[in-house]
């Protein structure tokens, strides 16, 4: 699970790029609380998840060629519990167009919310365009929350 997440995004920063070389200009994510990821959630969010106690997080780029880190992964005990990844609106547009899941229907109370081919579920709100993975049960709160403080 935790690699699918990843090549999900991984993939996704590809078709940024690909679409930058496309329109010659950068297409970068935007990312809250100053291009740190990892403080998508703090401590006390965690905990009113529900995640254990003791979590560790992981921020990375992707693509790799960013020059700030995008994606938050939350673990415990080496479990994935959520992974947070703020994407460029090209990523949006074109999970939303080509990848867009016929079988599973996000909320509607998230706004742009789709969920993916590979289970992530996307929104977009105040120019930040978020893909939520991980644990199933995680994926909506943890998009719901993120809506709120966006």
């Amino acid at each position: 699970m935790r690699g699918g997440s990843v090549s999900v995004l991984i993939l996704a920063g590809a078709l940024s790029a690909a679409g930058d070389a496309r329109s010659g200009e950068l297409s970068a994510p935007k990312v809250p609380f100053g291009n740190h990821p990892c403080q998508s959630l703090s401590p006390q969010d965690q905990a009113k998840l529900g995640f254990p106690p003791g979590m560790t997080t992981q921020a990375f780029r992707a693509p790799a060629g960013l020059l700030f880190d995008n994606v938050c992964s939350y673990f415990h005990g080496g479990t994935l519990y959520a992974q947070i990844g703020y994407q460029a609106k090209i990523d949006y547009d074109t999970d939303s167009t080509g990848n867009r899941s016929k079988s599973h229907q996000a909320p509607a109370d998230l706004p742009g919310g789709f969920y993916d081919g590979q289970g992530g579920l996307w929104f977009a709100k105040s120019g930040y365009y978020v893909v939520v993975s991980g644990k199933g049960a995680f994926r909506e709160p943890v998009a719901r929350l993120l809506a709120g403080k966006l």
